[in-house]
């Protein structure tokens, strides 16, 4: 809904379509209300072809993989995926950090499945088994929402493939920092004062190289 204020508008002098999940438009009235909100099918030939047409793509990296900070309520875990930023380096599309103070608290979130089976559905099948639960249980929780810009990451466009892999390593690692910057810089003046930004993806690596030494 923020993409439809007039003053997020002003920021953007081309136009923008959103993504959205592939099963998103296989579900009645999910479907309509998506396409009205402006989303797209988040396929990579989708993507392509809109940052060909010059168009602005908004998209949600973490997905389902974000939907764990509920069993963390002191965290705000991000899964900072390369994909999207790889495809900026090769179309040379500057990359705009952004963070939505506010919506762990709208709803809480219920699995019925024991963990392990939900972790299962979520990796293989890409799909949630958590049930959202808000005011009435169907009605958000009345919190406000705050988004909050941080500053574009210039890009290189790049095409030869080792080229490419540099350009999104430092890319990367700016965007994460921006979104660091941003989320130090705010958090207290909504509500996040408690709370800390966690890289998932980080986690998982420290995870994997603490393994592979322990084995060596």
């Amino acid at each position: 809904m923020f993409w439809h204020s007039p003053k997020l508008e002003k920021c953007f002098t081309r136009p923008w379509r959103m993504l959205a999940a592939s099963v998103v438009f296989r579900i009645p009235l999910m479907r309509e209300l998506s396409l009205l909100f402006g989303a797209v099918d988040a396929s990579r030939a989708t993507c392509e072809r809109l940052l060909r047409a010059g168009v602005n793509v908004v998209v949600w990296p973490g997905g389902l993989d974000e939907a764990s900070s509920a069993d963390a309520p002191d965290e705000v875990r991000l899964r900072t995926r390369t994909g999207f930023i790889r495809l900026a380096v090769q179309h040379g599309t500057p990359v705009l950090p952004m963070f939505v103070f506010g919506e762990l608290d709208a709803v809480r979130t219920v699995s019925p499945l024991p963990s392990a089976l939900a972790h299962f559905c979520q990796k293989k099948l890409r799909i949630s088994t958590a049930f959202a639960i808000g005011r009435f249980l169907v009605m958000p929780f009345r919190v406000p929402f705050n988004l909050c810009v941080g500053k574009p990451v210039p890009v290189k466009q790049c095409s030869e493939p080792a080229a490419v892999d540099l350009e999104v390593a430092r890319v990367h690692a700016e965007y994460k920092a921006e979104l660091q910057a941003l989320f130090e810089s705010n958090k207290k003046q909504f509500g996040y004062a408690d709370r800390k930004l966690v890289f998932v993806c980080e986690q998982a690596g420290t995870g994997e190289r603490t393994k592979k030494a322990k084995a060596a």
